[in-house]
């Protein structure tokens, strides 16, 4: 299979330096990578878990394998990219819990996630993505996760931006991540470029690039959910900063966890996204 993902060594660090491919030298800790797209549907397996906490739970263990949940609304995927330990996700209607025992110290091992939009042509059920940036409407986002005590992770959105209206391929234009928190040793690729705060709250903002741009907003007050969060602002924002333009389109969100050591533990309770109250 082709890889999907970015290869590790656009994400790995050299000796604890903080030196990242292409991107400048920001921190003496290790800096953690962004997640990129992969096909939700080159391979699904999907299987009753042996003890179900859920209704509908489905297991995936397949490295790119995903299924769809909430009768197509979304897409879980497993996206086991960056490492050779066994990873699964326990898929359901409002969520997915990871299972996984990583050991990586130079990067991500994966981006399990929750997926609305179009993602390497495969569209979840009623989306409205691709959608001009200029044309998202009020665009909020639900989001409740639980996650271990020990470990290294980041709890991040991935949004993805094009300057066509793709639903095939990897977006070209822009990755834009949120980061609701993170373990001390994971930060976000390239370096930080200044702060701001967005309906209320503090952010840093990093920026950097490995084969696309990517705009990272880290929260400053770590949480592991947020209610009606607003995308359209996060959006603006990076517009305003060129990184973004406006004619660009949207075509997924994305909601998930970039596991560097560890990975149980690490859980989807809810998530949504709507457009205009839909």
């Amino acid at each position: 299979m082709v890889p999907r993902r970015r290869s590790e060594a656009l994400r790995a660090l050299v000796g604890g330096l903080g030196l990242v491919a292409l991107v400048v030298i920001t921190t003496v800790v290790p800096q953690g990578a962004t997640g990129a797209p992969v096909p939700a549907a080159v391979a699904t397996t999907t299987s009753t878990h042996s003890t179900p906490r859920e209704p509908n739970e489905k297991k995936v263990c397949d490295k790119f394998g995903s299924t769809p949940v909430a009768n197509g609304r979304y897409e879980v995927q497993n996206d086991l990219w960056g490492a050779s330990t066994s990873q699964c996700v326990i898929a359901f209607d409002t969520g997915f819990r990871v299972e996984a025992n990583h050991n990586k110290s130079s990067g991500p091992a994966s981006y399990p996630s929750i997926v609305f939009g179009c993602n390497y042509g495969n569209c979840t059920k009623g989306t409205p993505f691709p959608r001009p940036i200029s044309d998202l409407g009020d665009l909020r986002t639900t989001w409740a996760t639980t996650t271990p005590a020990k470990g290294d992770y980041n709890v991040s959105y991935d949004i993805w931006l094009d300057p066509t209206a793709r639903k095939t391929g990897r977006p070209t234009g822009l990755e834009l991540m949120i980061w609701l928190k993170h373990t001390d040793r994971v930060n976000p690729i390239g370096k930080k470029v200044g702060e701001t705060t967005l309906d209320g709250v503090p952010y840093e903002v990093w920026q950097g690039k490995a084969d696309v741009t990517t705009i990272s907003y880290v929260r400053k007050q770590a949480t592991n959910s947020v209610t009606n969060l607003s995308i359209p602002t996060f959006v603006t924002d990076a517009t305003k900063r060129g990184v973004a333009k406006p004619g660009w389109y949207m075509t997924s969100v994305q909601a998930g966890f970039e596991p560097w050591i560890g990975g149980t533990g690490l859980a989807t309770t809810n998530f949504s996204v709507t457009r205009n109250g839909q």
